[in-house]
């Protein structure tokens, strides 16, 4: 049989999917392209309102583009407290690692209180066709901010993966050619496999032998602050994603969100002192409840003092069945959007400027394409190069004013 499979939304649901495609490939199944499949498999996202509404438009352009084939819809969208409609097979998140067996069956097949009883005790030699991989070591989050659904669909309660299989599932991937690890769960603050917690693990991911590099995914500032001293090694990529969400106290008390701006400013300074080109890039939220011109204008200069080398802003969007979605003081949707877009000005200016600060500093990266003489790749600080190269794909080159276009921009 054959079978397609399309991933929205996290890093975690894309290692998911690299299970599913592991599973359907150890049954005797074959990837195709969606045109060609008999099988087209749809990994939801339900982050967002708007990532739900596209999870379900992109089934309906598979169902379009291929008639024949069974549909098969799962992820968080699943879970998300409302009706799924128009599939063959509707599986939820605790059945998709099992999709080898529920392949060939029909219907609604969801249990919502899966994570009560499952395990991350599952893995994964890569993900196909990349050289980069995610490494999902936790799953679960009981932090409760205000505005966040995602223990709805992962749980509340936390399992972490035994260290020892982490190092041997990382050790696997790096044989099978992975270069760049991505460290990354639901919130890998919270890892803690009874004995060991995110340092321990990333302190035993270092020392496995090989040539590789490791990358921290999302993470709080505080806890990113506890790993500062790792970032001394090699093997450690100088660049961390901050789930930021505000700059400003009284709105991150209101998402309740566990820190504060001073720790944000604490965190990157601490980090820049190892290297004053550490990147930081963070995720914003614009237009949480009750949040005034003036809060704002705290997170925008506060991300212009610490100059971060990319932000990926975001429009706060209510969640049914959190607290924020019931909050007083919702912000006007035209007033989100303007938000936003000023988030996404300062952030092209931010990234140009951090693209001129590494102009002249030697950079490493990973070859991921080269088409038409052209290589293109991540370097350690998380900016995509793009330079003259005539060489194969999947290895480290260093450059250094060799660089054509950085992330298209000339």
């Amino acid at each position: 049989m054959r079978y397609h499979i399309h991933t929205l939304g996290c890093k975690f649901n894309q290692y998911e999917s690299a299970k599913m495609d592991l599973e359907l490939k150890g049954a005797g199944h074959e990837a195709a392209d969606p045109q060609k499949a008999d099988v087209i498999i749809v990994n939801s996202c339900a982050v967002t309102n708007e990532a739900v509404r596209k999870s379900f438009q992109l089934a309906r352009h598979f169902k379009k583009i291929n008639d024949k084939a069974k549909l098969i819809f799962t992820g968080c969208a699943v879970h998300d407290k409302r009706e799924v409609k128009g599939f063959d097979l509707v599986i939820g998140n605790g059945e998709k690692v099992k999709i080898a067996k529920l392949i060939d069956k029909e219907g609604y097949l969801v249990d919502n209180s899966y994570h009560l009883k499952d395990e991350l005790d599952y893995s994964i030699i890569g993900i196909p066709n990349h050289t980069r991989a995610f490494l999902s070591v936790e799953n679960g989050c009981n932090w409760g901010c205000a505005y966040c659904a995602i223990p709805q669909f992962r749980g509340t309660r936390i399992r972490s993966k035994p260290l020892d299989m982490v190092v041997e599932e990382a050790t696997n991937m790096i044989e099978n050619g992975v270069k760049e690890l991505v460290i990354t769960g639901i919130n890998i603050a919270l890892y803690n496999d009874g004995q060991n917690e995110l340092y321990d693990l990333i302190a035993s991911l270092i020392k496995i032998r090989g040539d590789f590099r490791i990358r921290i995914g999302s993470i709080d500032p505080i806890n990113l602050l506890k790993l500062a001293e790792l970032f001394n090694e090699p093997k450690l990529c100088k660049h961390a994603h901050l789930s930021l969400q505000s700059g400003c106290d009284e709105v991150l008390k209101r998402m309740k969100r566990p820190y504060s701006r001073d720790d944000v400013r604490r965190c990157v300074e601490t980090l820049r002192k190892g290297d004053d080109l550490f990147a930081f890039s963070v995720d914003v939220i614009a237009g949480f409840p009750q949040e005034t011109e003036s809060e704002f204008e705290r997170t925008y200069k506060l991300l212009q003092e610490l100059q971060v080398s990319r932000i990926h802003a975001f429009p706060f969007s209510p969640r049914p069945h959190t607290m924020a979605a019931s909050m007083r003081g919702q912000i006007d949707n035209q007033v989100k959007k303007e938000r936003v877009r000023r988030l996404k000005e300062l952030d092209e200016r931010l990234r140009r400027r951090f693209l001129e600060k590494t102009e002249n500093v030697e950079k490493t990266v990973l070859i991921e394409k080269v088409k038409n003489g052209i290589g293109e790749g991540l370097d350690e600080y998380y900016v995509r190069r793009f330079f003259e190269y005539e060489g194969e794909e999947g290895v480290f080159v260093k450059i250094n004013g060799k660089v054509v276009t950085h992330e298209g921009v000339r």
